[in-house]
């Protein structure tokens, strides 16, 4: 993909959103090219660098986010559309929750690429608030943003998920991954045991006591809550603070794999400080931001797609040589893609 494919990429990926109007998808593609410019989440802002008259843009921003109705379509066709730009067999998933200050919780299901992740599916709730988060059904709700991307993928995708132990420590949600046929690569709570072949319970966190040491096992997991079959690893890596651990239905992976799972951290940074500042938007209504998070990751998806291009066509900016000999990013690929689209215009063809 070239970046003037990529510069008509929205346009061309919101045709295959199907079920949105027309409508609908015009709103998506003026307003996150709005954003990038704006570099901001403010409606005002945003508004501001959409065309014409601002306080009409406005208005029109308004009655975008206003409209109600589920949005597990536009995951489908959301997802649908990343990974075909992405052209991935396997897919990495990973969930994760983030906090908008005081006011807000939102669960992400995203697909990992170039160090970072791409958000699939999300669902937003007022924050500390054990009506909006039922600590039981909390999994059955991840496993729902599940299905709307599995609505999405190719069919004999392999997928692999992965959680922290927030989220990770949880039969229920280890269950709906194996009743879908995929992998799952969680995080677990230190007090967690496997009961081994030998009958042996095991907490399997303290046989791992100092880093570089690493320790593996097969058996079942979650005696009270399930006995769950599982292979679990334990990881302390040589510069970590604590060490991994770790359960998987797959005896083929030796947890490394889990290092990915922050990747979505990096993603969240950019979404908020590093990019489009989430927090300035001066929204009361879980739904209405649930809507504006559609503009802010096809807006975030396009520049980092635009920057995986650069990079592969030698484009970006030089690597900085570090004192160890390695080399490393001056920026990250989504603020690459920032500058080829707010520098670059019309776009280059590689």
């Amino acid at each position: 993909m070239n970046t003037r494919q990529l510069y008509q990429w929205v346009q061309e990926s919101s045709k295959t959103w199907q079920g949105m109007t027309r409508h609908f998808r015009e709103n998506v593609v003026v307003f996150s090219s709005a954003v990038v410019r704006a570099r901001s989440s403010h409606i005002r802002h945003i508004a501001g660098y959409a065309g014409g008259r601002a306080d009409s843009q406005r208005r029109r921003l308004q009655r975008f986010l206003s409209q109600r109705g589920p949005l597990e379509t536009f995951f489908a066709g959301w997802s649908r559309s990343v990974l075909r730009a992405m052209g991935k067999a396997e897919v990495v998933l990973v969930v994760d929750e983030t906090k908008l200050k005081d006011k807000f919780g939102v669960m992400v299901v995203g697909v990992v690429h170039a160090g970072r992740c791409i958000p699939l599916a999300w669902r937003v709730y007022r924050a500390n608030s054990t009506v909006d988060y039922p600590a039981q059904g909390q999994a059955r709700r991840i496993i729902g943003l599940l299905k709307c991307v599995r609505a999405g993928l190719p069919k004999d995708s392999q997928v692999r998920v992965l959680a922290d132990r927030g989220l990770g420590t949880s039969p229920v949600l280890m269950r709906g991954i194996m009743s879908m046929g995929w992998t799952f690569l969680f995080r677990v709570t230190k007090q967690s045991k496997i009961i081994l072949g030998d009958g042996r319970e095991v907490t399997f966190y303290d046989q791992v006591s100092q880093p570089g040491q690493t320790f593996a096992a097969s058996g079942t997991v979650f005696k009270q809550r399930g006995h769950i079959p599982g292979h679990v690893r334990v990881l302390w890596g040589s510069h970590a603070q604590d060490r991994w651990s770790l359960v998987t239905n797959n005896p083929t992976l030796t947890g490394w794999e889990y290092a990915q799972r922050m990747w979505i951290e990096e993603a969240f940074r950019d979404l908020k400080s590093h990019g489009w500042h989430i927090e300035q938007a001066l929204l009361t209504c879980p739904e209405r931001m649930a809507r504006l998070w559609i503009i802010l990751v096809v807006a975030y998806t396009w520049m980092l797609l635009w920057g995986t291009a650069l990079a592969a066509a030698d484009l970006t900016a030089r690597l900085k040589r570090r004192p160890d000999g390695s080399f490393v990013r001056r920026s990250s690929l989504f603020h690459e893609g920032c500058f080829a689209f707010l520098f670059l215009s019309p776009p280059l063809s590689i």
